[in-house]
């Protein structure tokens, strides 16, 4: 009986397990933390990323920005917030590339790591709640 309790904790412990996935999205060929909708000129990207890091948040969020610009050549900076689900503890950028791209990059200091999210969509396109829910598994 005690075996059998533990096969269910251990079930339901899994089942609570979020994934960075977002929901529906097919993972990119090669990459165990990309993941991809859509085809053509409506395709959307999604990846998280974790590495070690001993700074502040404000001191991600400078990186994240500078990283962004440094990357891609005329990238303009739309905007650096606090991301809702959970201010204070993350943050997200949005960036205008050129060619008509949205860059949405999400970014927290967790446990000495730095999570960070990227997220790129059409500029005409609305954000998919899915890859809302899937930064906020990651990054709260």
């Amino acid at each position: 009986m005690n075996a059998r309790i533990a096969l269910i904790a251990l079930v339901l412990t899994a089942c609570n397990v979020a994934s960075p996935a977002p929901k529906g999205w097919m993972a990119i060929p090669g990459s165990s933390d990309a993941w991809s909708q859509g085809r053509g000129a409506a395709r959307e990207e999604y990846s998280y990323s974790r590495r070690p890091f001993s700074g502040t948040l404000q001191d991600l969020a400078s990186a994240v920005a500078i990283d962004v610009l440094l990357h891609s050549r005329g990238a303009k900076l739309r905007s650096s917030e606090p991301f809702a689900p959970c201010p204070g503890a993350a943050g997200i950028a949005t960036v205008a590339l050129p060619g008509g791209t949205t860059l949405r990059e999400g970014f927290a200091v967790r446990d000495a790591l730095a999570v960070r999210t990227v997220y790129a969509l059409p500029a005409a396109a609305q954000p998919d709640a899915n890859v809302q829910a899937a930064m906020q598994s990651v990054l709260c």
